[in-house]
């Protein structure tokens, strides 16, 4: 007969195989569609960057390894104090997926990028321009990467993700409010 430690251990391991398995899909299938329900109904385009998708993922496998020493460690203080470590640890990586994200309204452009916190919200006056880097792949000439200079010496630069897909809104509304747009090609 198992007794009340062999249960508990067991439903440890159910759940840290469970988050396991999550880690690798739930980013995407899970914390996307929180950041698109979540951020302002003015936004007309959300993205995030592959880094959240690798903390978020990240995030969850560090969670399953807490239940996972919190079933397999035998020392009861290295048990919680490695379970809780992993804890801390996964649940800040979820935390910075979920907070990094950046979006298009009509008014402007907000940005919350990986690692950070606090997101920056830029209106289309404060665009200096908006660079896109053209680059040849595999025999196919596309935009590699989009940068967004602004007038205050930001720079952002992103290479992967919808960004892409909002460039036209993002180079419409920046030449409107009087900035710039250039195309520069990388092989040159």
């Amino acid at each position: 007969m198992y007794d009340f430690a062999d249960q508990k251990r067991i439903v440890y391991i159910a759940f840290a195989i469970i988050l396991l398995i999550s880690s690798a899909v739930a980013p995407v299938a899970v914390f996307y569609p929180l950041k698109v329900i979540f951020i302002t109904p003015a936004a007309t385009a959300v993205g995030t960057s592959f880094v959240s998708l690798i903390t978020g993922g990240l995030g969850l496998a560090l969670i399953a390894a807490g239940f996972f020493a919190l079933a397999l460690l035998e020392n009861r203080m290295k048990r919680y104090l490695a379970a809780g470590l992993l804890f801390a640890v996964g649940i800040l990586g979820v935390l910075l997926s979920l907070s990094d994200y950046y979006y298009v309204t009509p008014d402007g452009f907000t940005y919350n990028g990986p690692f950070s916190i606090s997101s920056q919200s830029y209106q289309w006056e404060d665009f200096e321009k908006i660079e896109e880097r053209i680059g040849t792949q595999d025999n196919i000439r596309s935009v590699q990467s989009i940068a967004l200079y602004f007038k205050n010496g930001d720079i952002i630069e992103m290479s992967s993700g919808k960004i892409f897909e909002m460039s036209g809104t993002l180079i419409s509304n920046i030449k409107e409010a009087g900035g710039s747009h250039e195309r520069i090609n990388l092989e040159e």
